[in-house]
């Protein structure tokens, strides 16, 4: 008899942990917090947090039908409440296939294939669209530089990052590296810094001062980065799309804090307030871990 309870005990704690992670994933040092519950998100790629208001905006690529994320799929944005509870899923809508997110106070700017959306988070609606020059059709990540009021974007098809002034003006402030790994994809401000990636394997610092000087943080990284946070002052948080999280220190070395595969990891974001780790998922949901032994 006890040895059936301890396997009904078991069990059924077994099925608890799976009905409450839902397949995600959690290591030694990412442990699951939340997971975004009530209405499934649809190819949640990117994920920001409103100080202000206490919540999250989750892009939603929404490519699920289609199977091409670089579609016109009628992607939207959704809220989630801080326990990371579906808010609202198409809080807005009319938009392509979202990706990168960003904020600017009450402003939340989202890269959208072809064009920058400048939503008023306050008014809830589209206010602006800023269309990208002809051949500019996978912008990825976006971030925005409080200092000089300028967005930068990453985009993946052409490899290069461009700058967008509050008129959105674009203009390519770094081309494409001459090296057969080139890519770019997360983007990440840290003061005077854009940290990048430039070509598979490393991450990147270019100082956004007229000099342009550009210093290498790492090179052990061997995945294509998808998203860049900072974790307090200890380094960067690095994710790549097939489902790994790998931290950077200040010295330049790497390690791997969590490998989810099959899960993805797109780009995530770090909330020092909240000493949380908001990875969504590429299929219905946002993950939010609290990172330890760091």
């Amino acid at each position: 008899m006890k040895h059936l309870t301890t396997i009904t005990l078991s069990l059924l704690l077994s099925f608890a942990i799976i009905g409450c992670s839902r397949g995600a994933t959690e290591s030694e040092s990412l442990k699951i917090v939340w997971q975004s519950s009530g209405e499934a998100l649809s190819v949640p790629e990117s994920v920001v947090y409103d100080e202000e208001k206490r919540c999250f905006y989750v892009s939603n690529v929404n490519s699920q039908s289609s199977g091409n994320p670089w579609s016109n799929n009628s992607g939207f944005i959704s809220v989630l409440n801080q326990d990371g509870s579906v808010k609202v899923l198409h809080w807005i809508e009319g938009l392509k296939a979202p990706k990168g997110l960003t904020l600017d106070g009450s402003i939340l700017y989202v890269a959208d294939l072809d064009q920058v959306v400048k939503i008023d988070t306050i008014k809830g609606k589209i206010i602006e669209r800023f269309q990208a020059p002809k051949g500019v059709d996978r912008l990825n990540d976006i971030v925005y530089d409080a200092k000089r009021h300028l967005l930068y974007l990453s985009n993946s098809s052409t490899k290069e990052i461009y700058q967008v002034d509050d008129k959105g003006v674009f203009l390519r402030r770094y081309a494409k590296e001459s090296d057969s790994k080139a890519e770019q994809n997360g983007l990440y401000i840290d003061n005077d810094n854009l940290i990048m990636q430039g070509s598979v394997g490393y991450l990147k610092a270019l100082s956004l001062d007229s000099d342009n000087q550009l210093k290498s943080i790492s090179n052990q990284i061997h995945i294509p980065i998808d998203g860049i946070t900072k974790y307090k002052e200890k380094g960067y948080l690095v994710s790549a799309w097939g489902g790994e999280i790998h931290f950077i220190d200040k010295n330049g070395k790497e390690r791997l804090l969590l490998d989810s595969k099959p899960n993805r990891s797109a780009d995530i974001f770090y909330v020092q307030s909240l000493d949380l780790l908001l990875v969504p998922d590429f299929d219905k949901h946002v993950i939010a871990y609290k990172i330890k032994n760091i």
